[in-house]
């Protein structure tokens, strides 16, 4: 097989069906469907054991304790055997020529580590993801920092580059946002910019981009090895001040101490105190206890 298409699932029994005949209906077969259940209470076992006997389409199956969706990404890309990954969400399908589009594009690949293409809002069918046109391979950052890039993107990586990194764990969370992992990929090498819509998106009320303010807040140590992490990547002074008023806000929401003088940019962090202090109260402050 060529591609894995991760999903990772918990208790989403009532919206795989969705993702599963988007892949039965693909017309390119060489890829695995590689499922990590994080501990789901629901019957996704049961439904994927008989999808598995229908033989339709190669699929894997690991089951985990809930661990929370980075554990079960780590997993994923462990068990990943083909050259290239990309994760597809419980609640998302792919447009039928997407492993197509996908493994043409990847037969064309030089130096890029992967390969970045368009989603699309499956309720109006209409792009999510635009990019200047000009240019053909990016990293992610500099997509948005420096090309117009706006909305999600279809992010498939050769899988030689993403097994050399994971997400960190820590004790009573779940979660690192998902840009830590792919600020470290940026190091590697630049995404080819594939033009077409492959990824249908479905934002569910539990899913984690309805409660990303509160999931961040609930994750603290996850989402302060991201943010200091990229203000460590971070190339000048605007990037700088916009991830120090991040990183006060969510400095003061959890009452730490020495503030400024623990930033990573102890200037910038003086600089940003009182924007983050604004930006605290309006995400973060109904949370605190």
């Amino acid at each position: 097989m060529k591609l894995t298409i991760f999903t990772p699932t918990y208790n989403r029994a009532y919206k795989l069906p969705e993702l599963y005949e988007s892949l039965t209906k693909q017309t390119n077969n060489n890829f695995v469907w590689l499922i990590v259940d994080d501990g789901s209470t629901d019957n996704t076992k049961e439904l994927i054991e008989n999808w598995i006997n229908e033989q339709r389409i190669s699929i894997k199956y690991y089951y985990q304790k809930n661990m929370g969706k980075m554990s079960a990404h780590n997993k994923g890309v462990e068990l990943t055997e083909t050259e290239l990954f990309v994760c597809v969400d419980s609640d998302d399908m792919l447009a039928p020529e997407a492993v197509d589009e996908v493994i043409k594009c990847a037969d064309t690949l030089t130096d890029e580590i992967g390969i970045l293409a368009f989603k699309y809002d499956v309720s109006t069918k209409k792009n999510i993801t635009f990019i200047d046109n000009k240019v053909e391979s990016s990293t992610l950052k500099d997509g948005y920092d420096c090309h117009k890039l706006v909305g999600d993107t279809m992010l498939i990586y050769k899988s030689e580059f993403i097994k050399k990194y994971e997400f960190p764990s820590f004790k009573g969370e779940k979660f690192v946002p998902e840009a830590y992992l792919y600020d470290l990929l940026d190091r590697e090498g630049k995404l080819r910019i594939l033009r077409k819509s492959l990824y249908g998106v479905n934002y569910l009320d539990d899913g984690y981009t309805a409660g990303m303010a509160r999931l961040l807040y609930n994750n603290p140590q996850g989402y302060f090895t991201y943010i200091n992490q990229r203000l460590c990547l971070d190339a000048n002074s605007k990037q700088r001040l916009s991830d120090s008023i991040r990183y006060i806000a969510m400095a003061i929401a959890h009452k730490k101490k020495r503030i400024i003088k623990n930033a990573v940019y102890p200037f910038w962090a003086a600089v940003a105190y009182i924007p983050g202090y604004i930006f605290y109260c309006k995400r973060y402050r109904g949370f605190r206890k």
